[in-house]
Parts: structure tokens; sequence; C-alpha cells
């Protein structure tokens, strides 16, 4: 068997509780809702009132309360604002977790900034190896522009021609590499930035207990 809505039960429950006399001369019973601000009354219920909060009474006490069912658009309204606070306690709960790991990662400003340091000063040292490599793939591409030089007006050789398309995609690459790498570094340089804006945050104010 299905179960039984609360509110019908509540019904039940207050039809039995009605005196022995409630269907006779002296007892009143009133039905009443609102609707757009406007009170509508009924010794039956209304059919203004279907759909909507509605009371009975029975000599001025209410014996019975039937909450109105929420439309579409409230109940949707509902859900939405449901799934904004879970997600702002997912975001806070994130954060709350981000701030434990960088206290943990750092004893104190000094050591985060000592370890923006050496690994920015990796990401230096890398980017200068490729540099040093790219100029070196340059001047080996001009050496062979010399050599196109000298040929002018001639077929180029074989071989000459497959080390200038060598020469150009190993050109090509160094530069690539180097791009990468200073934006990894930009980007290492941006983390740190804000975890230290943070860390001064955290280590500025009391921690709140638990």
């Amino acid at each position: 068997m299905e179960r039984m809505r609360p509110s019908i039960f509540l019904f039940l429950l207050a039809v039995l509780a009605l005196p022995a006399n409630a269907g006779q001369p002296g007892v009143a019973r009133v039905f009443s809702c609102e609707i757009n601000g406007r009170p509508v009354f009924g010794d039956t219920l209304p059919k203004e009132c279907y759909g909507h909060a509605w009371v009975e009474k029975v000599n001025g006490v209410t014996i019975y309360r039937e909450v109105a069912q929420p439309t579409a658009a409230e109940s949707a309204s509902r859900r939405e604002r449901a799934r904004q606070q879970e997600m702002t306690t997912r975001e806070a709960a994130r954060q709350r977790r981000q701030d434990d790991a960088l206290r943990e990662r750092y004893l104190s400003l000094a050591d985060l900034d000592a370890r923006r340091d050496y690994e920015v000063a990796q990401f230096d040292e890398a980017i200068a190896e490729l540099r040093a490599t790219e100029r070196d793939l340059t001047m080996r591409r001009k050496s062979l522009d010399s050599e196109v030089e000298a040929l002018k007006g001639k077929p180029l050789p074989e071989g000459l021609a497959s080390a200038i398309a060598y020469a150009d995609e190993e050109l090509s690459r160094a530069r690539a590499a180097i791009e990468k790498k200073v934006k990894e570094r930009d980007d290492l340089r941006q983390r740190f930035d804000a975890d230290r804006s943070r860390y001064i945050d955290l280590t500025s104010t009391p921690r709140a207990a638990n």
C-alpha cells in the first residue's frame, strides 16, 4: 500500500478529533484561503483554493492547515539555490584545504621567498641553455646562407638544401622550447605571487578555531 501523505494523515486525525456534534447546528465549519491578497471563504473548500494554502476552522479553531504546493518556477528556484549553496560549501572546503597545505608547506614568508627564488633560478638556467643553443643554430643557418650566396645563380647541391631544411627545423624547435620555458617560468612566478599574498593574509590574522 502506498504510504499515506502526512497532510492527509493529519487531516484524518483532525476529523476524528472533532466534537460529536460538529455537523449539527451551532457548529461553524469554515474553509479559507488567500488568492492574490484577497481572502476566500466557504463552508466547503472553495475551488479557488485548490493548489493553494488553505485552513479549515471549526468554531474559530484551526483544525487543519494545508501547505501550498510549490509551482514549477518555485521548485526550480529552490533547486538552483540549493545548487549554489552546495557549490559555495565545496569552494569553502577547497579553500580551507589549500590554506592548510600552504601553512604546512612553508615555515615562514622567507621560506616561501627562498623556494620561489630557487625554482625561478632553475628555469632561468634552462632558458639560458636553450638561448645558447638558439644562437649556435642561428650562426649555423647564417653559414648556410653564405654558402647559398656563393652559389648564386647555380643549382643548390642536394646536401646543402637538406642541411638548410634541417637547420630551419632545429631553430624552430629551439625557439618553441624557449617560449614554452619562459611561459612556465612566468606561470610559476604568478603562482608564487598568489601563494605569497595568501600566506600573508593567513599569518597576519589569528587562525579561527575549528
